[in-house]
């Protein structure tokens, strides 16, 4: 698929790898695939239909092969019932190029629901804020996730998680009480 990517990419066009789990393409055939700024970490119609693409599974794999990609949520509706689920929000201006500018540059988180209001290191911690969620969870290569969970049934609107030397990039997703997602893009610190 390289040259279809090449070509894509020469007509200065985006390049997203569609949901990589339906697909059932493994995470290391990216280590051949060149070009690609995004890939889904959750697809609506994939999600409705089969149960699959919902929660970035394939994304940690390629980010531990020290690709620098971003995650997307999208619909890819078939059907009306598939449409408006998943979506991005962009830190841009309401234009066209500046919102492909900060789509290339990953100034954009993916949500299904929640949001983030934002994601950072600051004092040698991992700070996430967010509308009320049940649990907030801290993603890197060659590390469990961390989460922060609600007590007693209530809400988070905040977590921080201390940084580590040997992480090489850091992400964070956000699971609201309806089991809604919000993904940030990694910091690569790599």
């Amino acid at each position: 698929y390289q040259a279809i990517v090449d070509s894509l990419r020469a007509a200065n066009n985006l390049v997203i790898y569609c949901h990589p789990e339906w697909s059932a393409t493994p995470a290391c055939e990216f280590d051949r695939l060149e070009g690609c700024f995004a890939m889904e970490v959750w697809n609506s119609g994939c999600a409705m239909e089969c149960d699959m693409d919902t929660d970035a599974h394939c994304w940690d794999d390629v980010l531990r092969q020290g690709k620098r990609i971003f995650g997307v949520a999208t619909d890819d509706g078939h059907r009306m019932e598939q449409h408006c689920k998943g979506w991005v929000m962009v830190n841009a201006k309401r234009d066209l190029n500046s919102i492909l500018a900060a789509l290339q540059r990953g100034d954009f988180y993916s949500s299904c629901g929640p949001e983030i209001y934002d994601f950072r290191i600051e004092d040698g911690k991992i700070i996430v804020e967010c509308s009320e969620v049940d649990r907030i969870r801290f993603h890197s290569a060659y590390y469990p996730t961390r989460m922060v969970r609600a007590e007693d049934g209530g809400t988070i609107t905040r977590a921080e998680h201390p940084l580590q030397d040997y992480m090489p990039y850091v992400r964070a997703s956000v699971v609201d009480k309806n089991g809604k997602i919000a993904w940030t893009n990694p910091i690569f610190l790599k």
